[in-house]
């Protein structure tokens, strides 16, 4: 018998997703939202949790476990174009969790959800082995502005915002200085792109969109199997974290496969028509949003890197739950608790 290690996160959502009753009013599994038909807006929701083996490395702190655990919900919310309304917290915590511990982690939680515009309305708190964090967020946006990962067209712009490897430039100097607080901040802190979002969406210039949690490559791959197309990315054209050009002289790492498949950068992929770019670009600029185009829609149905005048397939080495990952930010960390 199969086990999840052999087929992945996404095979087995795809195999829940088979089983489920489709509801006529909604978009639904496949998306960074569930999108609930209100009339003339979409009532978005999304989930998502994290646990001490998966996401929390030794150095996170319980406010920043809080603060992440609303920025990577909100980070969905960003990625339809929406506003948010709230987010529920629910704690599974072992017994001899401190009461320190569960204020600074309600603390962040807090902290994240107040500086991007909302607040936490709720939740749940449960006796578990190990630590376990769940967040559920709500937002709204009008249906003529929600941001689908469908409509992908041969011919589009592939374009993200911000800079890709924050995160792993985050990980890697907590390696070389647990204290390390310049990079860090990007990897236990992230701040969901809700202001983009909202700009992308009322510029009704993009064609599709998804945040980038789980690295560049896994995020093409799966815009790829919603729009069966292919795409042909800029290497030289990728914005790089400014982390990340020391760490191969310092470690020997290639920060161009870290920008690509490290994940953890909460920013957002989209495609949009070259016609649009310009203007796109100068209203997030206008904003503060570095706003860069890193290659091409095409027909052929591959991801390819081209680097000057080579081209090569662009493999798939993101993240993805029950599988192996190439990153060792994924492994197991025990523990953290009794730090606090």
């Amino acid at each position: 018998m199969k086990q999840l290690a052999d087929i992945g996160e996404r095979a087995a959502i795809r195999r829940i997703q088979a089983l489920l009753t489709k509801g006529k009013q909604t978009r639904g599994i496949g998306d960074d939202c569930a999108a609930i038909d209100l009339g003339n807006t979409y009532l978005l929701v999304t989930t998502d949790m994290i646990s001490q083996q998966t996401h929390i490395p030794p150095q996170m702190t319980p406010y920043q476990m809080g603060w992440f655990l609303v920025a990577i919900n909100l980070s969905d919310i960003a990625a339809k174009g929406g506003t948010p309304l709230g987010v529920l917290c629910s704690y599974g915590l072992p017994k001899e969790t401190s009461t320190m511990f569960l204020t600074q982690l309600a603390k962040g939680a807090n902290a994240c959800a107040v500086r991007f515009g909302t607040t936490v309305v709720g939740g749940d708190t449960k006796e578990t082995t190990e630590i376990t964090l769940c967040g559920t967020a709500f937002g709204t946006v009008d249906k003529d502005e929600f941001l689908s990962r469908d409509g992908a067209r041969p011919g589009d712009v592939v374009a993200v915002t911000g800079r890709l490897g924050n995160a792993g430039a985050g990980y890697y100097a907590l390696q070389r200085s647990p204290r390390e607080k310049k990079y860090s901040k990007a990897l236990l802190e992230p701040h969901p792109r809700l202001t983009a979002g909202r700009l992308l969406a009322q510029l009704h210039s993009v064609t599709s969109c998804m945040d980038l949690s789980d690295g560049l490559s896994a995020s093409l791959y799966q815009l790829q199997e919603r729009n069966t197309v292919g795409f042909e990315i800029d290497k030289d054209a990728l914005p790089l974290a400014s982390g990340l050009p020391q760490l191969h002289t310092t470690l020997g790492i290639d920060p161009y496969s870290v920008a690509l498949h490290f994940g953890g950068d909460y920013e957002l992929l989209v495609t949009l028509p070259p016609k649009r770019v310009e203007k796109t670009k100068k209203t997030l600029q206008q904003h503060g949003i570095l706003f860069t185009s890193i290659g091409r829609v095409t027909q052929k149905k591959k991801i390819l890197l081209r680097e000057k005048t080579r081209k090569k397939i662009l493999s798939n080495k993101g993240y993805e739950h029950f599988k192996t990952h190439n990153f060792s930010h994924h492994k197991q960390v025990r523990a953290v608790q009794q730090r606090f």
